[in-house]
């Protein structure tokens, strides 16, 4: 790779050390001379595999390729959540106003770390994409007769890696700095109106999804890689947003390259479908054997991005996932009351105040005196003794003068930031069976705490200090291990840690059913018997429902259910606010808590669609800023 400082200054980034942590030596990505060519011939795999080593984790060897920026912050999944999903109903971010700012109520300027973190991330990324490309095209690799179909199926991933951080900057910008494969090094971007750069990604991508046609010896990666599915499912995703991106809709497009995926990939498995059998299980420890290419029957994850406990973590993906909306409040595991009586032992027994207890059976006198003696102290308070819930076999008590009970025990975590909330109209889009919202049927709402836990559902501020007084706990992954009916397998389970090696889901086989559907009910094809049929594929699962049990089936199927099916079934996986400004309900339309900076909500201006392109890169370059800003 070559002079990596200039190519990124050359993008407005400024670059800190970027050494890729799998290559080593004479792969070293910033050298001492801007004009010096580090030599990777040999290395073209190493060099292949750090371009997806970047989309998973913040840069190399734990340091951030932004200078002077929270590494964490500027990696892909959680720099992309930021923009995608905290200014929506979906989260929040409770801290950090300096980085923030107004971000939560869908007002951005130009000068907040936030912004400049998800900016430089996708410009890194397609950086780094072009880059490679270049190396193959232009000999820089030593490509033989023997590892050329290799180098040509490298070069295919790149372009579709390219691919998807265009995508986000489409969802972002209307003037975008582009760069393919043609753009020399330390060339400044040409910035591009929207619909030019939307014509050239989905000309390049519509390229390699005939090229795997034509060949497809590659078209199905091998894990934590993409191919032709991957294609075709980022080309959907932006022929789904074409009248956005372009003025012109495209849904008959998207339906085209959505229903080639579903008929390779929509069989197998449980349903017969090709989703996984528990929505739960899609969001765990070993989620991985569920990823297109690692040979199992289920294959809905399409793109992953791999982690693992031993080799990859980040603060990124799934660990931001989960830490950062959980904490441990309130609560403790129950002191058990000591026994003699063998018959006792772990017996829960319910008291004739209503309260629950529990029994620990002591065989040994001395033993048995000392815990009673505990048990029994004036440091020992009653709600320490009386179980309030047993959670994963394990009995719970919660402490009555708090808010907000919970454990990251719970979700088998070894961290917990606080820092996230949901907000309520979010929350109402569920099927409740009670009127404070504790109790649901749809599964996908299993991991969450609520009023049942002490959590207040309404939004009265987004605070880090209300923190349990100001919103409800949503989260989907955990650190658990799962098995393949929902239930978790303790034994399988890693230890909780700080870092977690389950994989984040960038795209599942149940979006492209649901943007199928909607492709459909625009007017691009198939029947509104297909487009129901494969909403109700989304609604078996999500209420754990047997093949063939139509309890939960829909006989019909309006645009406005479709939306709030969406919402609930990919709820945190990077769709929402570009998925209500297509549904022109981004600025108006529809409102939700602390949307434009009010309480109960207030409509947005029309700028606000777009982001700014960072201060910093405004003033290190001739670019033009976002319309309205």
């Amino acid at each position: 790779m070559k002079a990596i400082n200039k190519i990124f200054l050359s993008v407005g980034i400024a670059a800190g050390s970027l050494g890729l942590s799998s290559c080593v030596g004479d792969l070293d990505l910033e050298p001492r001379d801007p004009s010096e060519i580090t030599n990777v011939s040999n290395d073209m795999d190493r060099v292949f595999a750090d371009i997806f080593l970047q989309f998973s984790t913040y840069g190399a060897n734990g340091n951030s390729p932004v200078s002077g920026f929270d590494g964490g912050m500027a990696s892909f999944q959680r720099a992309l959540f930021i923009a995608e999903e905290m200014p929506t109903d979906e989260a929040c971010w409770l801290w950090d106003p300096s980085s923030f700012g107004t971000l939560n109520y869908g007002q951005v300027v130009p000068t907040l770390d936030c912004v400049y973190g998800f900016y430089s991330r996708l410009m890194i990324n397609i950086t780094l994409c072009n880059q490679f490309i270049q190396s193959v095209d232009d000999g820089t690799f030593n490509i033989t007769d023997e590892n050329r179909k290799k180098a040509e199926n490298y070069r295919r991933q790149a372009k579709i890696l390219w691919g998807a951080c265009y995508y986000y900057m489409l969802s972002f910008y209307d003037k975008i700095p582009y760069i393919d494969e043609t753009v020399s090094v330390g060339d400044v971007p040409q910035q591009l109106p929207r619909a030019e750069v939307y014509a050239r990604v989905t000309s390049a991508l519509e390229e390699v999804v005939a090229a795997y046609q034509e060949d497809p010896t590659y078209a199905t990666p091998i894990y934590g890689y993409v191919g032709l599915d991957a294609a075709e499912s980022i080309l959907a995703k932006i022929y789904l947003n074409a009248e956005v991106f372009s003025g012109t809709a495209a849904y008959d497009k998207c339906y085209t390259h959505s229903k080639n995926v579903i008929d390779r990939l929509g069989h197998g498995g449980y349903y017969g479908n090709g989703l996984a059998r528990s929505y739960s299980s899609l969001f765990g420890y070993n989620n991985d054997k569920y990823v297109l290419g690692n040979g199992g029957d289920t294959t809905e994850i399409i793109w992953t991005l791999a982690q693992d406990k031993v080799h990859l973590t980040s603060w990124s993906g799934a660990t931001f996932l989960i830490a950062g909306w959980l904490g441990t409040n309130g609560v403790q595991v129950t002191m058990y009351k000591p026994t003699t009586n063998q018959a006792l032992d772990n017996v829960v027994e319910e008291q004739a105040d209503g309260t629950s207890i529990i029994y620990k059976y002591y065989a040994d006198q001395a033993d048995y005196d000392s815990a009673l003696a505990k048990y029994n102290s004036s440091e020992t308070k009653d709600w320490m003794k009386q179980v309030s819930e047993v959670i994963n076999d394990t009995p719970w008590s919660f402490d009555p003068s708090t808010t907000g009970h919970i454990s990251m025990q719970w979700f088998n975590a070894g961290d917990g930031w606080k820092c996230m909330v949901a907000r309520k109209s979010f929350v109402r889009k569920f099927d409740w069976n009670d009127v404070t919202m504790t109790q649901s049927d749809d599964l996908r709402t299993a991991n969450w705490q609520t009023a049942a836990h002490g959590f207040s559902v309404e939004n009265v501020s987004l605070v880090g200090d209300d923190w349990g007084n100001n919103g409800y706990i949503t989260p989907k992954y955990t650190n658990w291990a799962y098995n393949d009916d929902g239930s978790i397998d303790i034994a399988g389970s890693p230890e909780p840690t700080a870092t977690v090696g389950g994989d984040y889901a960038v795209i599942r086989l149940a979006e492209i059913y649901l943007t199928a559907a909607e492709a459909i009910l625009q007017g691009g094809g198939g029947s509104q018997a297909e487009a129901l049929q494969y909403v109700n594929y989304i609604r078996a699962r999500a209420y754990g429902d047997a093949p063939g049990d139509n309890s939960h089936a829909w006989t019909s199927l309006s645009m406005q259910d479709l939306r709030d099916e969406r919402c609930r079934e990919l709820y945190q996986e990077n769709v929402r606010r570009t998925d209500l400004i297509r549904w022109n309900q981004w600025c108006t339309g529809y409102t939700w808590e602390w949307k434009g900076g009010i309480q109960n909500g207030t409509n947005l201006a029309e700028h606000t669609k777009l982001y700014p392109i960072p201060s910093r890169v405004i003033s290190a370059s001739n670019f033009e800023q976002t319309t309205g800003y």
